[in-house]
């Protein structure tokens, strides 16, 4: 997704290797080397013919590049493509013992009791002083194995994808010294409990991934809903754009209605901020204000959370304090889980609630499955509700790694990138309620800490027109009022014809000169 694409860069450059993944790759030689045999029973030729193409050089490669086909997958920087593979891997059978040292020195280095960071060049010269590998085979590892792959003429790639996964790996770790961090931690963050080490190639650089992009292609336009603040990013995907521009929205009425909630009615501030998070009085307030909505706002509401563990620890106190058992009584009620089949039923139920009229409310979580793929369209989405402001979790050692380098990189300050992220996350979870010209909706942020001008100012223009200074400090009761007046405007007849010539335009209307000039004119303004 655009919103998030400096995510999406370092997750397609990244690396993540756990016990499962290895003994994986063991299976996987195996394969390999009985079809390596069967090879040379059948076809010695083929594999002869494979040799004296990796003595010429990566051709193949170099034509993918010319062909944009290598894009999909930024491995290969141009200087590996002048190179020929190294005489040690270009025999299929002593690749595949090069492999099998390889998954045997990173099962090695599974075996952890504490987290262990290390920069790819101590990586490296860790693995030359054990098991003597050196750098430039471990380059060539990715294309060697997809060579061998289409050799062997392999029907099915993906019962191997553990083992190019980890020459993915190999690959990465020796091509770039700067911009990646090792981190092997003794546990997954999900469950610090149980014992499962994990390898992490981590990339801190979005801008490696995107560089190809930049460099193939002489314009790159890069467009979103939801890419606020615009200025963060030509510093974290490190380009220099030549025209930067946020629109707003042309609409024939005013069908999205944002509103900041920072109090409950007894004046109580609420805040989804770690030290008010048990706090009863605000956990009480977050249940009153969705009671309230959900008696006023006809067929669906989606609710987001800032993690499945503050949601959990709500939805239970609202068991507690009776609030869920009010709301059951104006609409049936739907939690997203960690689970993806759990979430798909629930979905899929909150869906055919609000089609038979219902009404339902979804509780999910930013960052979630739903906050990043489902739109809630007309019925399926009337109002949408922000408990808090989502801020990444800032323990996970991967992200401490990445916000010390886009400090002493970018000369991005920790709290800056860190607001900025929070904040995109918050506009694309209202955002799934307005999903055309037609549509309308409710979009509450309830946390008094949007309210700042600092965070506020990093909305998108388009909900920073619509957010007055009266609807920016307001209690749930207010809000509720509000809300409730503008849902009878919005219930008032609609036509097509109502929106020709403000927020449609006719054939004629674009073919008239005087339009033309009309909507220049406008540009330019913008």
């Amino acid at each position: 997704m655009v919103d998030f694409l400096d995510n999406v860069c370092i997750d397609s450059m990244s690396v993540r290797i756990n016990r499962r993944v290895l003994d994986k790759c063991s299976t996987n030689l195996q394969v390999l080397e009985k079809t390596i045999d069967k090879a040379k029973e059948q076809d010695t030729k083929k594999l002869k013919e494979e040799y004296y193409r990796l003595v010429e050089g990566l051709k193949d490669a170099t034509v993918a590049r010319e062909t944009d086909i290598v894009l999909a997958n930024p491995i290969l920087p141009d200087e590996i493509l002048q190179e020929a593979i190294p005489g040690s891997i270009r025999n299929a059978e002593h690749f595949v013992f090069f492999l099998k040292k390889l998954v045997e020195y990173l099962k090695m280095r599974l075996r952890v009791q504490h987290v262990v960071q290390e920069s790819p060049a101590g990586f490296l010269k860790d693995i030359y002083g054990k098991i003597c590998i050196d750098r430039k085979p471990l380059r060539f590892c990715a294309e060697r194995l997809s060579c061998l792959i289409k050799t062997l003429e392999i029907p099915d790639i993906s019962d191997l994808s553990p083992l190019v996964l980890m020459s993915h790996f190999a690959t990465l770790i020796s091509t770039y010294t700067k911009g990646f961090t090792v981190i092997i931690e003794p546990f997954d963050e999900k469950s610090p409990t149980v014992s499962n080490p994990i390898l992490h190639l981590a990339c801190l650089d979005s801008s490696i991934a995107i560089k190809p992009v930049f460099d193939r292609f002489q314009t790159v336009v890069i467009t979103s809903g939801t890419l606020s603040p615009l200025d963060m990013y030509p510093k974290i995907l490190d380009f220099h754009p030549t025209l930067m521009s946020s629109f707003t929205m042309t609409l024939a009425r005013q069908c999205l209605l944002p509103m900041i909630v920072s109090k409950g009615n007894d004046q109580v501030a609420i805040s989804s901020k770690y030290e008010t998070r048990e706090d009863i009085a605000v956990i009480r307030n977050y249940g009153s204000l969705l009671i309230e909505m959900a008696s006023i706002v006809p067929d669906g509401m989606v609710c987001f959370f800032t993690s499945y563990l503050y949601m959990d620890n709500v939805v239970a106190s609202w068991y507690d304090q009776g609030i869920i058992d009010q709301l059951l009584k104006y609409k049936l009620l739907f939690i997203e889980t960690q689970d993806s089949a759990e979430t798909s039923l629930a979905l899929f139920s909150y869906i055919k609630a609000c089609e038979n009229g219902r009404g339902a409310v979804l509780l999910s979580v930013a960052r979630g499955k739903v906050s990043e793929g489902v739109d809630f369209d007309h019925h399926l989405g009337r109002a949408v509700l922000m408990f808090g402001i989502p801020y990444v979790y800032t323990q996970s050692k991967i992200l401490r790694a990445r916000l010390e380098y886009l400090r002493d990189q970018f000369q991005i300050k920790e709290n800056d990138f860190l607001t900025f992220d929070a904040m995109r996350h918050a506009a694309q979870c209202v955002g799934r309620v307005i999903r055309g010209k037609t549509d309308y909706g409710i979009m509450v942020f309830a946390d008094k800490r949007f309210s700042r001008t600092e965070k506020k100012g990093k909305l998108p223009k388009w909900i920073q027109e619509h957010l007055r200074g009266s609807f920016c400090n307001l209690s749930v009761e207010e809000a509720t009022q509000i809300a409730k007046k503008w849902l009878k405007q919005m219930a008032q007849p609609f036509s097509r014809d109502d929106q020709l010539g403000v927020s449609l335009l006719t054939l004629e209307q674009l073919q008239n000169e005087d339009f033309q000039k009309k909507i220049f004119s406008r540009a330019q303004q913008l």
